[in-house]
């Protein structure tokens, strides 16, 4: 638990308050493409014919890594709600090694003076 706690402390990073700010901004955006899908799913235009375009932002958003996971998965024929879980799960994890790679490198704290 003290591993993960020092990892999510980003004080101690150089680009730490940077990559909180810049993690956030996209995963508000993910959040916004998923509550999209949950949107035009719920509240269906009765006047629309065809197909349904609800999933291509939050894929778009969420590339690369959900689009290899959509390839992968492509002979396995699931609905919506799974997909929307396989995107969002995606869209964390890439939120993860974003701000993995924008905090950069560890402080340098000063050394103790022993007198």
């Amino acid at each position: 638990m003290d591993f993960l706690r020092r990892q999510l402390r980003y004080r101690n990073y150089r680009f730490g308050l940077f990559a909180v700010i810049v993690t956030g901004a996209y995963l508000a955006l993910v959040l916004a493409s998923l509550l999209l899908i949950v949107y035009v799913r719920l509240f269906p235009d009765p006047e629309e014919v065809g197909a349904t375009f609800e999933l291509v932002p939050a894929i778009i958003v969420t590339s690369p890594l959900s689009m290899a996971l959509l390839t992968a998965l492509e002979d396995v024929d699931f609905g919506v709600g799974p997909a929307t879980l396989l995107l969002m799960a995606s869209g964390l994890a890439q939120a993860a090694v974003l701000y993995v790679v924008l905090r950069g490198w560890r402080r340098r704290m000063p050394r103790a003076v022993v007198g």
